[in-house]
């Protein structure tokens, strides 16, 4: 069967990594990436909504559905996928293999290091919660990347933290942190719920720098908080491998293409 990917400008860095990982798992599973104009089925990977899209010739799947307005009616997805296990087209979340390997971490300097990943609305919550961090340690730095951490780069933390704010916003890379044998903390967002097995595998704490700061001083220093997550997570990450998302979008494609 053969594929057209097609990646929008404005994308999320979730649907920018989601594409990288498909591509490679397809290919390994025998389907044929090609053109728009050689492909049985294509799929969108762009921002939400997605932008006005010309009109496609074949099925196409897409994260979000275009914006319409009463002089424009874009082509409709033929299905919405998510990584939601409520929605009516789950598609699991994959990360890549190299996050599996053995995390070598630092050897310790007197400073702590916490990591999360750089997107709009999210440095005011930062900079409230490292004031407050302040006020009780002098020793903690909390690093922000512009990009996806590497599994070298997470090896420098001594925790990772993903202070999301909107349901929507599944750039926080917990997943990520989680198979690297990272200590996390993140809001209480669907998809976060969803990673951490309903907290089972990270702290949760609602969106506010008080129960954002308090989280991650356990996270720090209280070996009995954060241990028995991080022995969990060993036990459930293998659910985030590529092999488990091109499953489910090969049935996705193939009931599209018939």
């Amino acid at each position: 069967m053969r594929i057209a990917q097609l990646l929008l400008p404005g994308a999320s860095e979730y649907e920018r990594k989601s594409q990288r990982i498909d591509a490679a798992a397809l290919t390994a599973a025998g389907f044929e990436l090609t053109s728009e104009n050689e492909a049985d089925v294509a799929h969108v990977y762009g921002p939400d909504p997605l932008p006005a899209l010309r009109k496609l010739r074949i099925p196409f799947v897409a994260n979000a559905r275009p914006r319409n307005s009463w002089w424009f009616r874009a082509p409709e997805p033929a299905a919405v996928i998510s990584p939601l296990k409520d929605s009516a087209h789950f598609v699991p979340e994959a990360i890549d293999d190299l996050y599996f390997a053995e995390r070598i971490p630092r050897p310790p300097d007197g400073r702590y290091r916490l990591g999360s990943t750089h997107r709009a609305g999210i440095h005011q919550i930062i900079d409230l919660t490292l004031h407050r961090l302040h006020r009780f340690r002098d020793d903690i730095d909390w690093l922000i990347f512009d990009h996806p951490p590497t599994l070298d780069e997470l090896g420098g933390l001594d925790a990772w933290v993903d202070p999301a704010a909107a349901s929507t916003d599944f750039d926080g890379f917990v997943a990520e942190a989680l198979a690297a044998g990272l200590a996390v903390v993140a809001t209480r967002t669907a998809i976060n719920l969803q990673r951490t097995e309903k907290g089972r595998t990270a702290l949760l704490v609602p969106y506010d720098p008080n129960e954002l700061t308090h989280a991650i001083l356990a996270a720090l220093f209280k070996a009995e908080v954060h241990r028995p997550r991080i022995d969990a997570a060993r036990q459930t990450i293998s659910k985030f491998r590529a092999k488990h998302r091109v499953r489910t979008l090969a049935r996705i494609y193939e009931n599209l293409g018939q």
